[in-house]
C-alpha cells in the first residue's frame, strides 16, 4: 500500500501527464502542486514509484510517465468522480430522451454522443434478433383494405408495416386477428419460431399471416447477431500516442473488425456498472495500447446490450467513467419507457 506523500505525488503526475502528454518532472510538480515538500523530496518518491512499477521513465533524461499499474491504482484508488454541468446531462437527455427516437436510432445516437463527449472511439452494442421476445402485435384498421401491423419485441424492438390486402376486413375482424396472434405468439423468442410456426401463422391468418412472417423473417435476416457500433475513430488520430502510423494504422484496423470488437466489450462487460480495462489488461494486442471503458444497458430490469469508450491509457478516467455511465443510465431509461 502507498503512503500518503506518494500517493500525492502519483496523482500530480497523472493529472499532469494526462493534461500535457509529456513526461512530468519533479520541478514541475513542486511549481504545480501544493505538495509541501522540497523538489529533491519529490526525487526520491519518484524514484521510489519507478522502482515499483507504478511510473515508468521513457528516457534516461527525462521525467516520469505512468506504467498501466499507475493507471490501476490511480482508478480504483485515487480518482476524484467527474460531476458534469448540469446544462451538459439536460442536453444529452434532450437528444436521447427525444419520444420521436425510436430504440434502433438511440442507439446511434448515444454512440455519437458518447464519442462527442469524450473525443474517444465509442462503442455500443445491441441485443442480437434472437433472444428477442414477441411482447405484442397489435393490428389497427385505417380503411377495409388497409391494416397498419406492429410488432413489438423485447427489449426495445418496434417493427411497423402498412398492409394493402385484397380482402376486405372490417375492425372487429382486425382486432379478432390481432387477439389471436398475440395469444399464439406471445412470449416466445425469435429464436423459438420454427418454419411450422410460420406456416400456421400463413395459414390461420391468410394474407396478414404472410406479411407478419415476411416482418419476422426480414428482422431474423437483418440482425441474427448482435450488432456493434464504433463511432469516433477519427479522434484516435489526434492523439499524440497515435502520431506513429503503424500504430494508428494497426488499431484502425482493429476497429473494423466486428469480431474483435464484440471480443473485446464481451471480455470488458461481464459485470454491472462501469469497468474498465487498462492497457496491457486488453485481450488484443493493437489495443493495448489503449484502454476501455464499458458499462451494461438495461430494459427494466435485464440486461440487454453495453456500450463504451476507447482511447489512449492517457485519458481522463473520471470523465471518461462518468461519461460511460451517464449515457447508459439515460439509454437504459429510454429503452424501458419504449418497452412499457
Amino acid at each position: 500500500m502507498l503512503g500518503e506523500r506518494k500517493r500525492l505525488v502519483l496523482r500530480a503526475i497523472i493529472d499532469s501527464y494526462v493534461e500535457t502528454a509529456e513526461p512530468v518532472g519533479s520541478r514541475t510538480i513542486a511549481r504545480k502542486h501544493d505538495l509541501g515538500v522540497s523538489p529533491a523530496t519529490i526525487r526520491n518518491e519518484m524514484a521510489d514509484l519507478e522502482e515499483t512499477g507504478y511510473l515508468e521513465q521513457p528516457h534516461v533524461s527525462a521525467g516520469r510517465i505512468p506504467s498501466d499499474k499507475g493507471y490501476r491504482f490511480y482508478v480504483n484508488s485515487l480518482m476524484e468522480p467527474h460531476t458534469f454541468a448540469k446544462t451538459e446531462v439536460e442536453k444529452i437527455e434532450k437528444q436521447l430522451l427525444d419520444p420521436q427516437l425510436t430504440p434502433e436510432r438511440a442507439l446511434h445516437a448515444a454512440a455519437r454522443l458518447l464519442a462527442l463527449l469524450t473525443d474517444s472511439v465509442s462503442l455500443v452494442v445491441a441485443p442480437s434478433t434472437d433472444q428477442l421476445v414477441f411482447k405484442h402485435i397489435q393490428l389497427v384498421s385505417l380503411e377495409p383494405n388497409s391494416i397498419l401491423v406492429t410488432l413489438v419485441l423485447h427489449p426495445m424492438i418496434v417493427k411497423n408495416r402498412l398492409i394493402r390486402t385484397e380482402q376486405e376486413y372490417s375492425p372487429e375482424e382486425v382486432a379478432d386477428i390481432s387477439e389471436a396472434l398475440n395469444k399464439k405468439l406471445k412470449g416466445i423468442t425469435y429464436r423459438q419460431l420454427g418454419m411450422t410456426v410460420l406456416r400456421e401463422i400463413i395459414s390461420d391468418f391468410g394474407e396478414i399471416g404472410r406479411v407478419l412472417v415476411e416482418l419476422v423473417l426480414q428482422g431474423l435476416a437483418e440482425e441474427k447477431e448482435e450488432q456493434i457500433y464504433a463511432t469516433g475513430a477519427s479522434n484516435i488520430l489526434t492523439k499524440p500516442e497515435f502520431r506513429d502510423v503503424q500504430r494508428a494504422a494497426a488499431l484502425l484496423e482493429a476497429l473494423e473488425e466486428k469480431d474483435v470488437l464484440m471480443n473485446v466489450m464481451s471480455s470488458t462487460a461481464k459485470s454491472s456498472g462501469v469497468q474498465v480495462v487498462i492497457g496491457q489488461e486488453n485481450v488484443y494486442a493493437p489495443m493495448q495500447t489503449c484502454s476501455i471503458v464499458t458499462c451494461t444497458y438495461y430494459v427494466g430490469s435485464d440486461v440487454v446490450g453495453a456500450l463504451g469508450v476507447l482511447g489512449p491509457t492517457r485519458m481522463d478516467y473520471s470523465k471518461m467513467v462518468a461519461a460511460v455511465d451517464l449515457v447508459a443510465r439515460t439509454v437504459s431509461l429510454l429503452l424501458t419507457k419504449h418497452d412499457r
